[in-house]
């Protein structure tokens, strides 16, 4: 008895120590998993795109795409290959004006459609898609990597004249530095190059419905330092730059298409940004932004012109949780000054610097000054992931993707004609996934470019069939029509450059096939 018992008394400390350490491994085990969760959530938590993002709005369907991997290691020095293409073939369809013989159609036929959706504008809507293509070489690893981008917004093939303007060649050239172990539960990465850092875009992953940063984007090449400070369930984040251009247009440069209508009069410009940011459980976050570009070159235009500068403010709260959705609120107040002068280092709202600012928002009498107040919301849902929680959804079966979106922009200017302007549009899309190989969509849109003038308001009204190859395929082909409903008095751009022809009649409706794939 007396072995038997001493034998049970060794079993059972046996079994104490075993169930000991191994709670302490568990502790250890879930230790290191809160770390890495923090050391994730510092190095995941953004307050803009990176660098090489593609710049496209949302794909119809509300797909988000991921582009490439990261090197696992310091030693693990890999080569990597991702992209996006989309080429649509889209056609606007009119009724032949005046006198039609009887060797000409009343039907017409328009390539691209001839519809006031241009991407500079505020009434640009993306619906009607755009060709593109991406493709982003990069090599390195979990330290240092270096990153060249190729794009353009045209198919030689598919083109009826070759404007080298679409053709962009290596628009991005940079080194990212990642640094994660400077400090405990830190994350800090450098860039350094030729790249855009874009703020205020209101899609989760890519530039949102619009397709444009409702605050700012950055052309230039200079610096991005991004750091973060996660203490527990709240990151910290702080983002700064500093960009120049290469170049400026010369004095007697002849402003033509083949060098994007460039403008010798604007000087070499230069814009600094600051950022802080806050995230709450990797869900909510805060924005405050400040973006300046200006000029100082005794080049731009005559010896007397001022030296021109554009302000931007701006602040953003971003909530995306799994079943509740993607939410967006922002706002930005733009203030310019003399602005002629500044060339394209920073576009507000897909301007293109000073001279595009003043075209779109504060006229050609404003002489760049003025000020532009922009709200924008856009909010997203699937109805699979919120009616299925606490469940997983894994996107492998039906659903409805719900979204609306909207933006706002008041002008005040020194032009009497654009002084106190409204603009706003606004939409609402949803598409249902009834297969794996096939999704419905209906996109509403309406936009009001101008409160200043009657009649220019216009609805689109866009159904689409979506074809993939599987649940979550990487490709999609779309099939659209949209009808546009105008206002009394529309207007679109025709020539070379494009401007505003009162005289030429938009097109009723469109037809687009478009196919796109990202890797």
């Amino acid at each position: 008895m007396g072995s038997c018992a001493r034998g049970a008394r060794a079993l059972f400390l046996s079994l104490c120590t075993l169930s000991f350490v191994t709670s302490a491994a568990y502790a250890q085990d879930d230790k290191k998993k809160d770390k890495e969760k923090e050391n994730a959530a510092a190095s995941d938590t953004g307050l803009g795109l990176t660098p090489g993002t593609p710049v496209v709005a949302t794909l119809p369907g509300g797909i988000g795409p991921s582009y490439g991997k990261k090197p696992a290691s310091e030693q693990d020095y890999a080569f990597d290959f991702h992209g996006l293409i989309t080429m649509p073939l889209r056609l606007g369809l009119n009724q032949r004006e005046g006198f039609v013989t009887t060797e000409q159609k009343n039907l017409v036929l328009h390539a691209p459609p001839v519809v006031p959706d241009y991407r500079d504008s505020f009434a640009g809507t993306t619906v009607v898609p755009q060709p593109y293509a991406q493709l982003a070489f990069s090599y390195g690893n979990s330290i240092v990597t270096g990153t060249a981008i190729i794009k353009a917004w045209t198919a030689t093939t598919a083109a009826s004249f070759f404007d080298p303007t679409l053709q962009g060649g290596i628009t991005d050239a940079f080194i990212t530095f990642n640094l994660p172990n400077l400090a405990k539960n830190t994350y800090f990465a450098i860039n350094v190059g030729a790249f855009s850092n874009r703020y205020g875009t209101m899609g989760e992953y890519d530039e949102g419905r619009y397709g444009t940063a409702l605050i700012g984007r950055t052309n230039g090449v200079g610096e991005n330092i991004v750091a973060r400070l996660s203490l527990g369930n709240v990151v910290l984040a702080f983002e700064q730059g500093f960009q120049a251009q290469l170049d400026k247009p010369p004095i007697g440069l002849t402003t033509d298409g083949w060098n994007g209508f460039a403008d010798p009069n604007t000087g070499t410009s230069l814009v600094m940004h600051e950022h802080l940011g806050l995230t709450f459980r990797r869900q909510l976050t805060l924005g405050l932004h400040h973006m300046r570009a200006w000029s100082q070159d005794d080049r731009a235009s005559q010896a007397f012109t001022p030296d021109g500068t554009i302000t931007v403010l701006g602040a953003d709260m971003r909530f995306s949780a799994s079943h509740l959705g993607h939410v967006y609120v922002g706002a930005s107040y733009t203030d310019a000054t003399d602005a002629r002068s500044v060339g394209r280092i920073l576009s507000v709202m897909n301007t293109q610097g000073g001279p595009d600012l003043m075209r779109n928002y504060l006229g050609p009498n404003s002489g760049g000054t003025g000020q532009l107040i922009t709200l924008g919301a856009e909010y997203s849902v699937s109805l699979a992931r919120l009616l299925l929680y606490p469940r997983d959804y894994n996107g492998k079966s039906r659903d409805i993707l719900l979204s609306a979106f909207g933006i706002y922009s008041h002008v005040k200017s020194d032009d009497p004609a654009y002084n106190g302007d409204h603009k706003v549009k606004f939409g609402a899309e949803g598409t249902y996934t009834l297969a794996s190989f096939f999704a419905a969509s209906l996109r509403l849109d309406h936009v009001r470019p101008t409160s200043n003038v009657d009649g220019r308001e216009f609805t689109i009204i866009s159904p689409r069939l979506i074809f993939r190859t599987n649940w979550q395929s990487r490709n999609q082909v779309v099939l659209q029509y949209s009808r546009f409903v105008y206002g009394s008095n529309p207007v679109v751009r025709s020539g070379y450059p494009a401007v505003d022809d009162p005289m030429l009649s938009p097109d009723a409706d469109m037809i687009s096939l478009s196919g796109s794939m990202w890797w």
